[in-house]
């Protein structure tokens, strides 16, 4: 089966052959829970400044061709960042201020040149971490990222 996926920023598409993709799995990126106007509610309810609301909606953008189905994988996961979001707010206000701080960072002249890439997934998993403290009684959040992460599980025999 041949996937064909294409970048956003410069337009040049990539191909794969994948022997196998299960039917499961490509119903699963085709049925969505939220529809596409609540993950952009979602978004624009953010306290997020509109550059970051932007990469996001340009998130949900992203698309696979696999075969002759379309998968919105883009939309997939901001539907699956937006049902985090709505059952742990501090989850996901510990990652995207990890993510805020480490892109400040960033944009030091000279010194975030060097610092920016190394200290970003620091601060992302440290306000994940956090966030996960103040949200986790329970291993519910736990499981829903596993779940998540075993559905993309098919993905990785892609190689672009």
């Amino acid at each position: 089966m041949i996937v064909r996926a294409t970048n956003l920023e410069t337009g040049k598409e990539f191909e794969s052959v994948v022997d196998k993709l299960d039917k499961d799995f490509l119903r699963s990126m085709i049925n969505f829970d939220f529809g596409e106007h609540e993950i952009q509610r979602v978004i624009n309810n953010l306290n997020v400044s509109a550059d970051v609301k932007a990469l996001l909606f340009k998130m949900t953008k992203v698309t696979m061709k696999v075969g002759d189905i379309v998968l919105k994988i883009g939309m997939k996961i901001m539907e699956f960042v937006c049902m985090i979001y709505k059952e742990y707010p501090n989850v996901t206000f510990g990652l995207i201020f990890g993510s805020i701080a480490g892109l400040l960072i960033g944009t030091i002249p000279l010194i975030g040149a060097v610092l920016g890439a190394v200290v970003t997934p620091i601060l992302m998993a440290f306000g994940l971490l956090m966030g996960i403290k103040e949200d986790l009684s329970n291993k519910e959040l736990e499981r829903k990222i596993a779940a998540a992460n075993a559905k993309f599980n098919q993905l990785k025999t892609v190689s672009i």
